[in-house]
């Protein structure tokens, strides 16, 4: 398994990179936001382009090298 990190983006201008291991790109995905949705402390960084949009959602998938 490859690790992979996954840009998740929420609100208007935040977001975050969560590393996790997957098979492939939409498995990493699903794990990705699991694992959002788990974590009490995720840190989030003010970016630009995400325009109104409420709901967490992926910009991202990375295979880390």
């Amino acid at each position: 398994m490859a690790i992979y990190k996954v840009i998740i983006t929420r609100d208007i201008t935040e977001s975050a990179v969560i590393e996790v291991e997957a098979r492939n790109e939409e498995e990493a995905d699903e794990a990705a936001h699991d694992k959002l949705n788990e974590s009490m402390d995720t840190k989030w960084e003010v970016d630009e382009g995400s325009w109104n949009n409420s709901q967490q959602y992926t910009t991202g998938i990375y295979i880390d090298t």
